[in-house]
């Protein structure tokens, strides 16, 4: 009866499995989930042998003597074969290198086949595997050791790769894997003592479903596109390396505007660039040590003793970006941000990684031009500060007299005098004192609150042309948008009503938008620019020459002007072939250029060789608060 019961409810489970796969397979396609199917198979055809026996036992069905023989041979010899398998099960999933997997599985599987041999050829004589008068038991043999002791070893053969394994491994999935052989040998022990398979039997049907609960547990754990852990996993691991304060190297990798990628490529090529991607940083690390933390962040966790400093890693995957990626037959170039980070040298603690990651992240969404941002103790004790910045914009927002306008001139390089201005913002808080924009400017983006700033800003200017510059000779005076800007497309709406507001002409405003603002928004920021555009308001594309220089975007959308930034400028002056080509074309489109940060009369000159128009920097102007700019421009 107990035979009846435990191979009844050994086939309700696996039943129960296969409905429930069917139902919802599992999202993970890899590390062994194709082999547990065709294990739960073979151990499905283990429990039918092991019933078939029992029926023909107790008279139910009849078997000439040759198929029991048959049946109770390949019975017998499932129990190593279920072994053998379930070893190949858990090298899959605790070993790196597939190929050193099969070596090792066709290696052990050796003596599986002599046995499998010995037991067919001995099936007429009963020799080898001699039974019982009954057909319940195998008698006292040399088949009999032969298989329990091979039986045995496989236990052994399950145990070493997840001993040799197991700082890569999972809390939970170390402990199931180490269960896993313990079990078995237990069930071995019981059936050479016995002479009975029900516990055998049992350890099988309850491993199943645990494994089966692990892998349903991986598709919400695993990423179903990439087949990398998420963030879920690797906050499991840092757990434990925090508690034991294992020496691991953290390198994050950002790519720079996926939206835009998205939106120019389409979702199958960009789902297909991220495939690439994590197939990339997988060879990097192990199957345990590249996450993705989201929709365009990866995460690299690499033991000190692999990953060094990490700046082989990082050179390795700067290399790889420089190759370009094939997107729909032509090659595609992304840019990438990495940030680093130690622990538990820079972060020794689960709550102060939190925060590196997070300072981390602003970093190298906010500094595009360092190649690597390296997390330090200094950043974190700057965290404090930025707390403090932020809530001195709240501040700022909820008296708009901390708003200060500062105003950086623009002139025509031909006549020597003022055609326009850029109005920058700057805060004076009552408690930080002066703050320049490097210090608040992306936390004021990051927090959103750079859309109320804009329009307090905007208002500053508006009232200033109002009072003062309604009948000067000044062109306009821009305003800089940020990303956060474009959220909603009633923006433009709003920035007319503060215009009209004031009751100045729309053409006295102007704004300045970087490209990079321009990629993250495409269709929000085309929409927004013809709308305010059609009100005559000129735009101008900024730091034009740092990022993308989508030559696409000019020809589309509105732009007036085009400003080169500080660094090409700077750097023309080696070697000016390549701003003389792009003043040459940009020319042909009918754009004004306008050459930023000039500081010396050098670069003034090669500027009015090249032929640009309009020039701003320390040369002329430095930026000017209210009073001085209103004397200067009469």
């Amino acid at each position: 009866m107990h035979y009846y019961g435990v191979t009844l409810l050994s086939s309700i489970l696996m039943l129960a499995i296969l409905f429930d796969v069917i139902r919802f397979p599992l999202l993970r396609k890899d590390r062994g989930s194709w082999f547990f199917s065709e294990l739960t198979i073979a151990y499905s055809i283990y429990v039918v042998l092991s019933l078939s026996l029992m029926l023909d036992k107790q008279g139910v069905i009849s078997f000439p003597l040759t198929v029991h023989r048959v049946v109770w041979a390949a019975h017998a010899l499932a129990l190593p074969f279920m072994l053998s398998a379930w070893m190949h099960f858990n090298a899959i999933n605790v070993m790196d290198d597939p190929k050193l997997v099969t070596i090792l599985t066709i290696v052990h599987d050796i003596p599986l086949v002599v046995l499998a041999v010995l037991t067919i050829r001995d099936i007429p004589t009963q020799q080898f595997y001699p039974l019982n008068p009954t057909f319940e038991q195998l008698l006292p043999s040399s088949g009999s050791t032969y298989m329990l002791s091979l039986s045995a070893f496989y236990c052994f053969a399950m145990l070493m790769p997840t001993l040799g394994h197991r700082k890569n491994l999972q809390g939970s999935f170390l402990f199931i894997s180490l269960l896993l052989p313990l079990s078995f040998a237990v069930s071995l022990f019981s059936l050479a003592i016995t002479h009975s398979s029900l516990l055998f039997m049992m350890v099988n049907a309850f491993m199943l479903v645990l494994y089966y609960l692990v892998g349903q547990r991986d598709s919400i754990t695993f990423d179903s596109l990439t087949g990398l852990p998420t963030e879920a996993l690797l906050q499991r691991k840092l757990i434990r390396l925090f508690r034991f304060q294992t020496p691991y190297t953290i390198i994050l990798v950002d790519i720079e505007n996926f939206p835009y990628f998205i939106a120019k490529n389409g979702s199958v090529s960009a789902d297909r660039l991220l495939v690439e991607l994590a197939l990339f940083l997988k060879t990097l690390g192990g199957s345990n040590e590249v996450f993705r933390i989201d929709q365009q962040q990866f995460c690299l966790c690499l033991p000190s003793s692999k990953g060094g400093s990490g700046g082989s890693v990082i050179q390795a995957i700067r290399q790889r970006m420089e190759q370009g990626w094939e997107v729909q037959g032509a090659p595609t170039f992304i840019q990438m941000n990495l940030g680093l980070l130690s622990i538990p040298k820079q972060a020794a603690t689960l709550d102060e990684y939190h925060q590196a990651y997070k300072q981390m992240q602003s970093e190298i969404r906010s500094v595009r031009k360092r190649a690597v941002f390296v997390y330090t103790k200094k950043d974190a004790l700057s965290q404090q500060q930025t707390m403090n910045i932020i809530s001195a914009l709240r501040a700022s927002i909820r008296n708009p007299e901390q708003v200060l306008v500062h105003y950086q001139p623009m002139y025509d390089v031909q006549t020597g005098r003022i055609v326009s201005a850029e109005a920058l913002m700057r805060i004076n808080d009552e408690h930080l004192g002066f703050l320049n924009p490097s210090q608040f400017i992306f936390l004021a983006e990051q927090t959103g609150l750079i859309v109320h700033l804009t329009q307090i800003l905007l208002a500053k200017v508006c009232t200033l042309i109002r009072q003062n510059l309604a009948k000067n000779a000044l062109e306009y005076i821009s305003v800089n948008l940020s990303g956060e800007d474009f959220t909603s497309r009633q923006m433009g709406q709003t920035l007319l009503s503060i215009i009209q507001q004031e009751n100045i002409p729309s053409r006295k405003i102007g704004f300045e938008i970087t490209e990079s603002v321009v990629l993250q928004s495409y269709d929000m920021v085309a929409d927004v620019m013809l709308e305010l555009s059609l009100k005559d308001i000129k735009f101008a594309l900024d730091d034009f020459g740092t990022g993308y220089s989508n030559l696409q975007a000019l020809m589309d959308l509105p732009y007036a002007y085009v400003k080169f930034d500080k660094s090409v400028i700077q750097g023309a002056m080696s070697n000016p072939t390549m701003l003389t080509l792009l003043s040459d074309m940009l020319h042909k489109l009918g754009k004004v250029l306008i050459a930023e940060g000039v500081e010396t009369e050098q670069q003034l000159e090669m500027i009015k060789k090249i032929g640009i128009e309009r020039v701003q920097g320390y040369y002329y102007s430095k930026p000017l608060e209210k009073e001085a700019f209103l004397e200067l421009v009469g």
